[in-house]
């Protein structure tokens, strides 16, 4: 078992030092940096929570809430920052998907044995 926790944390390692998390953290720290996007994007979570939370009540959601939420989603996909981010961000997920896929695949082989 402690083999298994060695390569586990040698795989930790090697994603933590991947070209896509370097890549996500240099953006994220400019997206942080970004103070207009920052705020921009703290607006569209408050506002998207409060549709969501309308929605969820059953409660009608102003076409006024559907067109600033649509504001606020336009202004931050034109934000260079934002765009990096959500990029890189994207480029990570995917390596994250394909080593689970990879886990998922070694996995499936051992129960049809």
């Amino acid at each position: 078992m402690n083999d298994i926790v060695q390569q586990a944390q040698g795989l930790g390692k090697a994603i933590a030092t991947s070209s896509q998390a370097a890549v996500l953290r240099k953006a994220r720290q400019a997206l942080h940096a970004d103070e207009q996007a920052m705020k921009t994007l703290q607006e569209f979570e408050t506002h998207s929570q409060k549709v969501m939370e309308l929605e969820q009540a059953g409660k009608p959601v102003e076409v006024d809430d559907k067109h600033r939420l649509e504001q606020l989603q336009a202004r931050l996909v034109g934000m260079e920052s934002f765009k990096k981010f959500s990029a890189a961000q994207v480029e990570y997920v995917d390596l994250m998907r394909q080593v689970s896929d990879a886990i998922r695949k070694e996995l499936s082989a051992t129960e049809e044995d």
